[in-house]
């Protein structure tokens, strides 16, 4: 299994064309916040005491979900491509276990998806720091912040995989991912702010798990952003930018949404394959 996640290590990272692609969620949303959003969301909270930060560590957290979740497309479709070369077979039939091959190929996502993901956090710090004029998280801001990007990888990882499994030829799974990408940047919020959106749409976004660990994210990053403001307006501001959705307001309910869904996704991901296996 370790030479599994090893060779999908060195596999992705040689693919250039499979780590630009995990960015390109990130590029979407830094262009419309650029291009079209970033000055009439800084004009709208105008109320704020540091309006230019609120948007620009919200936007950065959209940023950090969004690799979290893009970056397992270009390394999951490893597994596609093992199948349409056969390759994938060729593991099958070997003396190692059916299940230690797809966990192989799981933290493989995994592992890629955490590295890029930790890459755009430290970026992201930099540029709050450096650019924004923003305070630097605390030991304890920056622990959660990982914790919260680690929890919304594994969902994203388990997710992808869980789609992967469904397929067994390249040129159909990239279309797909072509789909998946920008959607999900509309599934968690991460384009338009959520308080602007219809009540039907806010609530598809609301439960759909990646949601929880974006959620987090921008709870985290955005924390120090509203210190010299009034709760009252703080509260407001942060349900208009999906910074908190009714019942994640408590940390705990998104955390126990990110692990049952990371568990559903796998659990059905493996019994997907197991059972496309035998009635093959």
């Amino acid at each position: 299994m370790n030479a599994l996640v090893y060779r999908g290590l060195t596999l992705f990272f040689k693919n250039k064309q499979a780590v630009v692609g995990s960015f390109i969620g990130a590029f979407i949303m830094i262009g419309l916040y650029v291009f079209l959003l970033g000055d009439s969301m800084i004009k709208q909270l105008s109320m704020l005491s540091q309006p230019q930060l609120v948007i620009d560590t919200w936007m950065l957290a959209g940023v950090i979900g969004i690799v979290s979740a893009s970056s397992t497309l270009g390394s999951v479709s490893q597994l596609i491509r093992d199948k349409e070369r056969n390759v994938y077979t060729d593991f099958m039939i070997s003396p190692i276990s059916k299940q230690h091959i797809m966990l192989g190929y799981f933290l493989s996502t995994f592992f890629i998806s955490m590295f890029v993901t930790l890459g755009v956090i430290i970026v992201s710090e930099l540029y709050i720091v450096f650019i924004s004029n923003g305070a630097l998280l605390s030991f304890k801001q920056f622990g959660l912040l990982i914790l919260a990007s680690l929890l919304t990888v594994l969902c994203s990882s388990a997710f992808m995989f869980f789609i992967a499994s469904f397929f067994r030829r390249i040129d159909t799974f990239s279309t797909m991912t072509s789909i998946i990408g920008p959607l999900l940047g509309f599934l968690t919020g991460c384009y338009v702010p959520i308080g602007s959106l219809p009540e039907a749409t806010r609530n598809v976004i609301q439960y759909f798990p990646l949601t929880s660990g974006i959620v987090l994210i921008r709870k985290i990053l955005t924390e120090n952003a509203f210190a010299s403001d009034s709760p009252k307006i703080t509260l407001a501001v942060q349900k208009e930018l999906g910074i908190v959705m009714n019942y994640q307001h408590d940390v705990l309910i998104p955390v126990i949404i990110l692990i049952v869904s990371s568990v559903l996704f796998l659990g059905i991901a493996l019994w997907n394959v197991k059972r496309i296996e035998l009635t093959r």
